[in-house]
C-alpha cells in the first residue's frame, strides 16, 4: 500500500433484486417497510454514503453504494440490511468491495524526487 491508504475511505456496492411482493405492497406498504428499512439503517447514517443507483442490467434491479471509513461498517452495513425489514423483499446477490483511490497527483507526488 502506498502511504496516503490511511486516508482513503472503502466502497461497497450491493447488488439487488428486488421481488415482486415488495411492488405488490403498493404505496403505502412501500413506504412502511422504506421507513422501518430506515430506522434499521439510521446507525450508519454518520458513517456512510447511501447512494441507491438504477440498474443498467436485467440481472439487477437496484445497486447500492455504501462508503465507510472501515470494512467493519460496510459489513456491519449490508448485515443490517440483509437482517432488516426490506430483507424479505430484497435479495444481495452480488456485493463488490474495495477502496477510493487518491487523486493521480497526490499519489505520485511522494515517489517524485524532490
Amino acid at each position: 500500500m502506498h502511504d496516503l491508504a490511511d486516508k482513503n475511505t472503502y466502497v461497497g456496492f450491493l447488488f439487488m433484486r428486488i421481488s415482486p411482493e415488495y411492488f405488490a405492497l403498493g404505496r403505502e406498504g412501500i413506504h412502511e417497510v422504506s421507513a422501518e428499512h430506515a430506522r434499521d439503517l439510521g446507525r450508519f447514517a454518520k458513517q456512510l454514503t447511501h447512494v441507491v443507483c438504477t440498474g443498467v442490467n436485467g440481472k439487477y434491479d437496484q445497486v447500492t453504494m455504501v462508503e465507510a471509513d472501515t470494512l467493519e461498517e460496510i459489513n456491519a452495513a449490508a448485515t443490517a440490511f440483509r437482517m432488516g425489514g426490506k430483507a424479505r423483499y430484497i435479495e444481495i446477490v452480488d456485493i463488490v468491495v474495495g477502496m477510493k483511490a487518491p487523486p493521480r497527483g497526490l499519489a505520485n507526488r511522494s515517489s517524485q524526487p524532490g
